[in-house]
C-alpha cells in the first residue's frame, strides 16, 4: 500500500522549537503506525545545516523556498497538508496566493494565539480540517470555535538529547535560562530580577540567543552582576547546558505566546524545579509548590528564587516531580504517537477545495487580517479619518514583542519596505 504524502508548510528550518517539533513527530512515530511520506516546504532562508541533515537523516523531502508554483504542485501531490502556524509574514502570503486544490488541511499551531501578533483567529478554524493546539489555554480561540475537530498534542522535545544528562560539578548555586534571548520572550525586568536575590554567591546562566545577549549582559553588569551573570550563546548541547542549573529561572514577558515550551519540558525532565509567571501556556505546565514555583509578580519570582537557593530539600522535592510529571506527560514516544493519530483523523475527512486564506491585501492589511479581533488600533490605523490619530497614539505604545517579534510591524514591514501604512507604524514606534 502507498505511503500517503504529507506536505509540511513550515516559515523557517533554522532549528528553533517547531521546526524540532516537527522533526521528533517524524522520528519518534511508533513503528505500528501507518507510515507517511514526508516533505517540508520552508519558506524562509537561512536553513540550519543541522536541521537539513536531520531531515534527510528522516528521509524527509525538502523544499527550499518553492514559488507559488512548486508550492501548489507539491499540494496537488499530497494527501494531507499539514501548515505549521504562528504570523509570519512569508507564511501568510503564500497562504494567500496559493491555490492548493481539493486537499485536508491540518493547521498546528505553535502559539497561544489569544492576542497580537500572534493570534488564531476565525478563519484559521475555518480554513482548517483539523486544528491542533499545544495548550489547552488556545481552545479559547476564535480558530478553535470555528474548526469542527481541534485537538490537543504539546510540542514534541526529542528527549534522546538528554539521554546522557548528568549534573556537572560547580561552585555555589547557578539559576539557568534556556531559550531566545530577546525582549520580545523574556520578562523586561530579567536582570532586576536577577539582582535582587540576597545570596551573592548565586550566579546566572544565560543559554540561547536571539540578539538581546549584549544588552542583558550590560545591564546585568550595571546591577553589580558582574562575574556573576554570563550569556553563554546558542548551544545544540542542551544536555551539558541543563547539567549546569540547579534552578530553572523561566520568567517570560506579560504577553508571551509560548504554549508547550520545550526548554521547559527539558528542564523538568531531568529534575531541575522552574520558576515562572503564568503568563502563556506556562500556567498549564507547572503545577506551584508541586512540579515548581508559579509567581504573580517580581517580588514573588525574587521571593521564590531565595528559597530554592535556601533549600535544597524543596529544590529536590520541586525537581523530582517536575521529572515524573514530564515523564508521564511528554514522552515523545506517546506524542508522536498522538501526531499520527491526527494525521490518520484529516485523512479520513473528505479532501476539499477553499479560497485562498486572506488573499489579495497589502501587507499592513494582511497584519490586520492576520489578527483579526485583536488587531484593534491597527484596524482603524488602516482607515483615514479622525479615528485614525488616536489609534497611531495606541500602536506608537506597542510592546516589544508587537514591535519586533515574529509577525509584528518590523517584521512585515522588512517583507514589504515599500508599504506606506507599516512603513508609518515603525516610524510610530521609533519615535514614541
Amino acid at each position: 500500500m502507498k505511503a500517503p504524502r504529507v506536505l509540511h508548510l513550515l516559515p523557517r528550518f533554522t532549528g528553533a522549537g517547531p521546526e524540532r517539533s516537527l522533526l521528533a513527530s517524524i522520528a519518534f512515530a511508533p513503528p505500528t503506525a501507518q507510515p507517511f511520506h514526508h516533505t517540508i516546504a520552508v519558506l524562509d532562508v537561512p536553513v540550519g545545516a543541522s536541521m537539513y541533515l536531520a531531515a534527510r537523516r528522516l528521509g524527509v523531502g525538502l523544499l527550499v523556498q518553492p514559488s507559488i508554483d512548486a508550492i501548489e504542485k507539491a499540494a496537488a501531490d499530497a494527501d494531507v497538508i499539514v501548515i505549521h502556524y504562528w504570523n509570519h509574514p512569508l507564511l501568510l502570503s503564500a497562504l494567500g496566493r496559493a491555490d492548493l486544490g481539493s486537499t485536508r488541511i491540518v493547521v498546528w499551531s505553535k502559539v497561544l494565539g489569544l492576542h497580537r501578533p500572534q493570534v488564531l483567529t476565525a478563519e484559521i478554524g475555518d480554513f482548517a480540517d483539523v486544528l491542533v493546539v499545544t495548550t489547552e489555554r488556545s481552545r479559547q480561540s476564535e480558530a478553535a470555535t470555528t474548526c469542527g475537530i481541534v485537538h490537543t498534542v504539546p510540542g514534541i522535545a526529542d528527549m534522546g538529547r538528554l539521554e546522557n544528562w548528568r549534573p556537572v560539578p560547580h561552585d555555589g548555586i547557578h539559576v539557568g535560562y534556556l531559550g531566545l534571548v530577546s525582549p520580545v520572550k523574556m520578562h523586561p525586568r530579567f536582570a532586576e530580577m536577577c539582582a535582587r536575590v540576597s545570596d551573592r554567591s548565586v550566579s546566572f546562566v544565560i543559554v540561547g540567543s536571539g540578539g538581546g545577549e549584549q544588552q542583558l549582559h550590560a545591564r546585568a553588569v550595571d546591577l553589580g552582576l558582574d562575574g556573576r551573570f554570563a550569556c553563554t550563546g546558542y548551544t545544540d548541547d542542551v544536555s551539558s547546558a541543563l547539567g549546569t542549573f540547579d534552578i530553572f529561572g523561566y520568567p517570560l514577558s506579560i504577553d508571551t505566546y509560548a504554549t508547550s515550551e520545550k526548554a521547559l519540558q527539558e528542564a523538568m525532565w531531568v529534575g531541575i524545579p522552574p520558576v515562572v509567571f503564568p503568563h502563556g501556556g506556562l500556567v498549564d505546565l507547572v503545577e506551584d509548590d508541586v512540579t515548581g514555583i508559579v509567581v504573580n509578580d517580581e517580588d514573588g519570582y525574587v521571593a521564590a528564587i531565595d528559597m530554592l537557593v535556601g533549600d535544597r530539600s524543596l529544590r529536590r522535592r520541586l525537581g523530582d516531580e517536575a521529572r515524573r510529571m514530564a515523564r508521564s506527560r511528554f514522552d515523545p514516544y506517546t506524542l508522536a504517537a498522538n501526531w499520527a493519530n491526527v494525521i490518520a483523523v484529516a485523512l479520513a475527512q473528505p479532501a476539499r477545495s477553499r479560497s485562498p486564506l486572506y488573499a489579495n491585501k497589502t501587507g499592513a492589511e494582511l497584519f490586520v487580517a492576520a489578527n483579526g479581533i485583536e488587531a484593534g488600533p491597527f484596524a482603524q490605523s488602516v482607515e483615514s479619518g479622525a479615528q485614525r490619530l488616536h489609534a497611531d497614539v495606541e500602536i506608537a505604545s506597542s510592546s516589544p514583542l508587537v514591535i519586533g517579534g515574529d509577525g509584528g510591524i518590523a517584521h512585515y514591514r522588512n517583507v514589504w519596505p515599500e508599504d506606506p501604512v507599516l512603513d508609518r507604524w515603525v516610524r510610530l514606534v521609533a519615535n514614541s
